[in-house]
């Protein structure tokens, strides 16, 4: 799987879609230009696990995740998510909402997030979708985002084929994205969307 999600990287290198900001579905976009798309957005650590932000500024409660602002193409149009080296416990990020059934896109799109790694991990780094707890799946992302270089911008599309457990459901989707690690990580975050899978394309569908 991980050499497949290699793969879709390289060939969607930074697709963005041009969608005027008042036309955004926020069924397929979560994240606009450094902006929650009609959700919130919350982080966590072992001392709370749900602290809102607000002005997409703030911090965990142990101060294991620091959230800011940077630029992707003009100032303040991307989120920057700052793990800290010296805890050594989880932090997640999360945007939070209605849920949203995306069940009938399953084996057709992709999550797919404009990123930039400014910090490379030391950790695994997951990226995962919530459909209410304990209902959630996650994708070990660290190898993909290890490859790429470090301070440049790049599209990583996850098919949704791909985020599998025993009580996932993509019917009931309340947290369309999450990112988490225990580890020392700084990466920037400018949109995350579902997107069309490339013709032809399968995603984790071609494993099973």
């Amino acid at each position: 799987m991980r050499d497949k999600l290699y793969v879709l990287i390289c060939s969607s290198f930074l697709m963005i879609p041009a969608v005027e900001a008042q036309q955004l579905n926020p069924d397929f976009f979560y994240i606009d230009k450094g902006h929650p798309v009609a959700r919130g957005i919350q982080v966590g650590d072992p001392s709370n696990w749900s602290t809102s932000i607000e002005n997409r500024n703030g911090k965990s409660k142990s101060g294991k995740l620091t959230v800011g602002t940077t630029t992707f193409q003009q100032d303040g149009d991307a989120l920057q998510l700052t793990w800290a080296p010296r805890k050594k416990v989880q932090g997640s990020f999360s945007v939070y909402g209605n849920a949203i059934d995306l069940s009938k896109y399953k084996d057709a799109a992709s999550l797919t997030i404009d990123m930039r790694v400014d910090v490379k991990p030391d950790k695994d780094v997951k990226v995962g979708m919530d459909c209410g707890y304990p209902c959630r799946a996650e994708v070990q992302i660290r190898k993909m985002i290890s490859a790429m270089p470090r301070g440049e911008w790049f599209s990583l599309p996850i098919p949704l084929n791909c985020f599998k457990s025993d009580n996932f459901d993509l019917s009931k989707i309340n947290g369309p994205f999450s990112i988490t690690t225990d580890g020392k990580f700084t990466v920037s975050i400018a949109n995350v969307r579902l997107e069309k899978l490339p013709a032809g394309e399968k995603g984790c569908a071609e494993e099973e």
